[in-house]
């Protein structure tokens, strides 16, 4: 049969990951021409690819170069492309979601049907082995009549957007709903076939979209009303399973295996006859002539199906007509949304008077910066610019109405242009990336960039935010603003930060209206450093304090944080210059700190001697980088990997002859890994779990400067602020794979 002549229209992020991928090789397609409003990204890709044809317009295709065409543009664009497309003869595969509402839906379909093309959706989850060897299980009745379904599924967003099109209700329609839900929808309708009845619906959007939901739905399936719990992010890392709850067991599906279903049989567990102990038991199943899947094939297949519908002249498996009942459940969500209950997200305004102008946050895609849009806009009544280094930053962001753009701060001509407009500027921006020198040059390069600009175009207020970390990594017992900074050495965060500061400090003999904001330790949700990665630590017994445990812990609250802020942007203009310390009062020790959330998860805060003098309070992102790679370097599949290697011809020769000629590299590489040169065995629950371990530097950070000078007083007092910060733990499981109740 003759390829089918395709072009791609988006030139995007899917389109880069996975759909160029799948179909640059493939025998039956033929890619002709790459369609993209930026030409320049189109051109890119149709040189990696050798593609012929880069395009800015779509209505350039012409039905005698092009058979069909794969729309892979923001979900808003799918409804009038793929009616476009198909009037003028064209087959559609269209990304999902199919399109932004179920009217839109339906009449791509129709426009479809009315044309004779073949419209198909990219719903590949449907189709993997896993979910109709799933759909085979529940139909067999094997553990009975199914029951209820729950299913959770997300994590942090990290994928690669090109733009912010898809984060706004006008380009994609939605936030995880649309987007995840989507596939997780439309897969489990396949593997429970009925008409889903929406029940209730529940996100976080504030006028914006959500990045969390919980959706309650029946099923009308064979078996009757089959009551199904869907739980999605973009913030949390969740469960990430479908289960399907049966008389006799239960029918687990675990993302992302490809091919596997877990089945746990319901009743007495089995007896280990060694022990004598009663002990789970968890069968796996898979289809026994099925071979490995590779990511792409999933892709592959979907367009397969696409294919052999074109050539058949019959309806595709992944057909547009059966997305419409995931499209039509997910617009009546969008319909009658509830709020989602999130208690630490909670505010009361600020009774204040209008406010004029626009304050510029810096670094709004990270853990304080968007805490600080979100409260200086919703609390404190501010007009809001939110400048992010990537797209993806902006996930948080996007709940609420915020002009958000893309920008580097170590670029002028970007800061120039976040800055056209605003009067006022936050400066949260720090350099959290690999290696250790690009994070100092964000930091130290990104505060001169945008002091300067601002100074330029005449800001009336600059805040900068500092940290305590100015004064050194070994700070006195007792540390207030008269206390001197310390410059520490190489490309640490305490350097960093001691330069940036110092540079402000000249900026403002310059003119620069700036204050220096230098907190403690932030705590609260979403902060990694001493929130996610201690209490995770904690819940799986390998938090550990090094030092005096009963010194003063120096923590501060997020919105506490924020709080002083919006009192430095508030301050006459005879206050700059000045920098200041902020810390919450009534300080715990950091044993009775980590310990309040080591009750909560039923463990423990072990106290270990303190080891090292010349080490910082916690590990930097260096030595976390270096302990993940020995992490890799010494797991199971890295040593299964490299027998593989070794074992396999001709890629394995080399390899071989440099290891058995030298014994030196040998001895090196197997004590890097863990190995004797005498074989001994190890059994893995022997191997004590790796700390995380924070260094105390006894010190108490005395903050009265900020409360004489700004009027700083908590927004949450320390004990509502742990409590808030306990719920969002619990709610992003990081005290076990399931929400603990309070």
């Amino acid at each position: 049969m003759p390829r089918l002549k395709i072009a791609i229209v988006g030139c995007g992020a899917v389109t880069r990951a996975s759909l160029l991928p799948a179909l640059a090789a493939h025998e039956d397609f033929e890619i002709v021409a790459l369609v993209d409003r930026d030409l320049s990204r189109a051109r890119e890709l149709a040189r990696l690819y050798q593609i012929p044809t880069a395009l800015d317009d779509a209505g350039a295709l012409t039905r005698d170069a092009v058979d069909g065409v794969v729309l892979a543009t923001p979900p808003a664009h799918h409804g009038p492309a793929a009616r476009d497309l198909a009037a003028k003869g064209f087959h559609v595969f269209v990304e999902k979601p199919l399109a932004i509402a179920a009217a839109e839906a339906e009449a791509m379909v129709h426009a479809a049907a009315e044309a004779g093309v073949r419209l198909s959706v990219g719903q590949f989850r449907r189709m993997l082995p896993a979910a109709r060897l799933l759909r085979s299980l529940v139909e067999s009745e094997h553990l009975g009549r199914p029951l209820s379904v729950d299913i959770e599924e997300g994590g942090e967003y990290t994928w690669q957007l090109a733009t912010l099109a898809v984060l706004t209700r006008d380009g994609g329609g939605g936030g995880v709903l649309i987007d995840l839900g989507s596939h997780v929808i439309d897969q489990l309708l396949f593997v429970l076939p009925g008409e889903p009845e929406l029940v209730s619906y529940a996100d976080n959007a504030r006028g914006g979209i959500e990045t969390d939901c919980e959706l309650r739905f029946n099923i009308q399936s064979r078996w009757g009303a089959v009551p199904c719990r869907l739980e999605l992010s973009r913030t949390r890392t969740v469960r990430n399973t479908v289960r399907i709850n049966c008389e006799r067991g239960t029918l687990e599906l675990r993302r992302p295996e490809f091919c596997r279903v877990h089945i746990e049989p319901a009743g007495a567990p089995s007896v280990d006859p060694i022990s004598g102990q009663a002990r789970p038991i968890t069968l796996s199943a898979t289809w026994s002539d099925e071979p490995a899947l590779v990511g792409y094939q999933a892709f592959r297949n979907e367009f397969d199906d696409w294919r052999e519908a074109i050539v058949g002249n019959h309806e595709p498996q992944l057909s547009g007509a059966s997305v419409l009942p995931t499209v039509r459940l997910i617009d009546q969500c969008y319909r009658s949304p509830q709020l989602l209950a999130e208690p630490w997200t909670a505010t009361s305004p600020v009774v204040h008077a209008p406010r004029t102008g626009r304050v510029l946050v810096t670094g709004a895609g990270g853990f304080l910066g968007c805490r600080t849009v979100e409260l200086l806009r919703d609390r404190y009544g501010w007009e809001i610019r939110a400048l992010v280094r990537r797209p993806s930053s902006a996930a948080r962001l996007a709940q609420s109405p915020i002009d958000i753009v893309v920008g580097d701060v170590t670029s002028a001509e970007d800061v120039r242009r976040a800055l056209d407009g605003c009067d006022a500027v936050v400066h949260c921006a720090v350099g959290t990336g690999w290696p250790p020198e690009s994070a100092f040059t964000v930091t130290v390069d990104g505060t001169k960039t945008v002091g300067e600009e601002a100074r330029r175009a005449g800001v009336r207020r600059f805040v900068h935010v500092s940290s305590m970390a100015v004064h050194g990594d070994r700070p006195p017992a007792r540390l207030d603003e008269s206390c001197p900074l310390h410059e520490e050495s190489g490309f640490s965060y305490s350097r960093a930060k001691f330069l940036a500061e110092r540079t402000i400090e000249a900026l403002v003999r310059e003119g620069l209206p700036a204050v220096s904001l230098r907190p403690t330790r932030i705590y609260g949700p979403f902060s990694k450093t001493f929130t996610v990665r201690p209490i995770q630590a904690i819940a799986e017994r390998r938090f550990a304090l090094s030092g005096d445990a009963d010194s003063p812990a120096n923590m501060i609250y997020v919105d506490n944080v924020v709080g002083a802020i919006a009192a430095a942007l508030e301050a006459p203009a005879s206050i700059h210059g000045e920098a200041m310390l902020l810390n919450d009062p009534d300080q715990l020790s950091w044993y009775a700190f980590y310990e309040y959330f080591a009750a909560a998860a039923g463990s423990e805060v072990q106290v270990v001697p303190y080891r090292n003098k010349n080490v910082a309070a916690t590990d930097g992102l260096a030595t976390r980088w270096i302990k993940g790679l020995r992490q890799v370097a010494t797991s199971p599949e890295v040593r299964a990997l490299a027998k593989r290697v070794m074992a396999t011809d001709p890629i394995g020769v080399l390899p071989r002859r440099v290891w058995e000629r030298s014994p030196g590299l040998q001895r090196r590489a197997l004590s890097a890994m863990g190995v004797d040169e005498a074989v001994v065995y190890r059994p893995q629950s022997d191997a004590r779990p790796e700390l995380v371990e924070f260094r105390i530097e006894p010190t108490l950070v005395v903050a009265d400067k900020a409360a004489r000078i700004l009027g700083v007083r908590p927004v949450v007092e320390p004990a509502e602020a742990m409590r808030r910060t306990l719920e969002w733990a619990k709610s992003a499981r990081l005290l076990g794979n399931s929400p603990v109740s309070s």
